[in-house]
């Protein structure tokens, strides 16, 4: 006698079985026909990225078109070989006065602001400049080839639209001053808290360029134990790490790890011990060719 297959008999004893069975018999087409047109449509795909072009030329002239509703007299970007050959000129004719990045100097004024500057084309408004000087304001003329004269208008195009358009535009080397004049002003002012053996060593491979001069001139916010001394009216001296200081009271935790808060009279003083208080004061005295000279110094320190 033949056995009745089991998976026949567990069809007949659950219909919720087969009805499982039938749902699966009317999507499973659907099922493969989406699956077959996605595979189709993968390939398709493949073969349209793999037939298109590595790079699109891009229309920088309608980008420009649409930058200058923004900003108004935008230069074009400018041949690179030209910008280069510029910025040596630049530096041997121009940066003693203007500044190695078109700035500004001690004696020149900032090119990139200058209106003269923003308002040329291709160089009918900087070369005569550059040709004729300006003797009433200390500038002399420059006897340069025309090609010289295009390279120099060059760079300095490019770089007005460079500062122009921030998102674009790359912090410079901050290390522009002279690095022995910054020794000699650090050694006359810092070294009461940094001594000739400083701590600063390899602080230059920590810190680059803006973000190094930044650390030093405004140490707001970098981490520093300022500690507290308060001599009470009886001759007490209470020294710890500062907790709270305000107009009526002053806390602080001395070496033990106590906490001591007092109130403030006009009888009771206060010391504040703030290691980085001398960088804030140094900040109200500096001139820029000090800041520029240090920062240099310092981007020696490698």
């Amino acid at each position: 006698m033949l056995k009745e297959n089991p998976f026949l008999s567990n069809l007949r004893a659950s219909p919720a079985k087969t009805n499982t069975l039938r749902l699966a018999a009317v999507f499973m087409p659907g099922l493969l026909a989406i699956l077959i047109l996605c595979a189709v449509s993968s390939t398709a795909q493949k073969k349209k990225v793999a037939n298109t072009p590595a790079s699109e030329p891009v229309n920088s002239g309608a980008v420009d078109d649409s930058l200058r509703s923004i900003y108004p007299n935008l230069p074009p970007n400018q041949d690179p070989a030209a910008v280069a050959r510029g910025k040596d000129l630049y530096g041997a004719n121009c940066a003693f006065c203007h500044g190695k990045e078109a700035t500004g100097g001690n004696t020149g004024p900032d090119l990139l602001r200058s209106v003269l500057v923003n308002h040329d084309e291709k160089g009918e408004l900087i070369g005569p400049v550059i040709r004729q000087g300006r003797t009433s304001k200390g500038m002399p003329g420059f006897h340069l080839p025309n090609r010289q004269i295009s390279d120099i208008v060059a760079l300095l195009h490019q770089r007005n639209r460079d500062a122009r358009l921030r998102f674009t535009y790359k912090v410079p080397s901050v290390a522009i001053g002279d690095a022995l004049a910054g020794k000699a002003y650090f050694a006359l002012h810092c070294t009461t808290c940094h001594p000739a053996n400083h701590d600063l060593a390899g602080i230059a491979s920590k810190y680059k360029g803006d973000e190094l001069q930044q650390r030093w001139l405004d140490p707001s916010g970098q981490s520093a134990d300022v500690t507290v001394t308060v001599i009470l009216p009886i001759d007490q001296k209470y020294t710890g790490k500062l907790k709270h200081l305000d107009e009526f009271n002053v806390s602080l935790y001395d070496s033990q790890g106590n906490y001591r808060s007092f109130p403030l009279t006009s009888k009771t003083k206060v010391e504040i011990h703030d290691p980085l208080d001398g960088h804030r004061k140094l900040l109200e005295l500096l001139t820029d060719t000090q800041m520029h000279d240090v920062t240099t110094y310092l981007e020696t320190l490698k």
